[in-house]
């Protein structure tokens, strides 16, 4: 063995060891969520106009589903349109009802908001210690905005 590559290899033995006891911790960047809508473009529209976020790409395949992910500082939205979601049975599309993500200054968001959705009410979860502000896009999915307050 090469007495220079055997050095290197001693040298960094240490560092290796120490990298594999140190616990691995990850911060979150940010909040992601998806939800199935009825008329794709209308969705798009909503979420750009009130969440202030950007189409980034689209995905379709014809008579099965259309995809626009939108994103914006800390958000990465998954819009659904499945074209099979009015055969099931009731004719009701499945899927998640209500999601939601945390910002910094709840108070602040809701004055950025367009006037459509300016009538929406900031309430006080006393039992969860948050800020919460409920929205509806156009298929009634509740886009709950919250704020983590400390009550200390």
């Amino acid at each position: 063995m090469n007495i220079r590559l055997l050095v290197a290899v001693l040298v960094c033995l240490p560092t290796m060891a120490i990298a594999q006891d140190e616990e691995m911790t990850a911060t979150i960047q940010g909040s992601y969520f998806s939800v199935i809508v009825s008329d794709i473009e209308g969705a798009r529209n909503w979420y750009q106009t009130v969440l202030g976020l950007k189409e980034h790409s689209r995905t379709a395949e014809r008579g099965r589903y259309d995809i626009i992910n939108m994103v914006g500082p800390g958000l990465f939205v998954e819009l659904l349109q499945l074209d099979a979601a009015a055969e099931r049975p009731g004719g009701q599309i499945e899927g998640p009802f209500k999601v939601g993500m945390l910002v910094d200054d709840l108070t602040a968001f809701a004055a950025g908001l367009p006037a459509a959705a300016s009538q929406a009410e900031i309430v006080y979860d006393r039992k969860n210690s948050v800020l919460v502000l409920q929205l509806k896009d156009p298929d009634i999915n509740t886009i709950q905005v919250m704020q983590i307050v400390d009550d200390e």
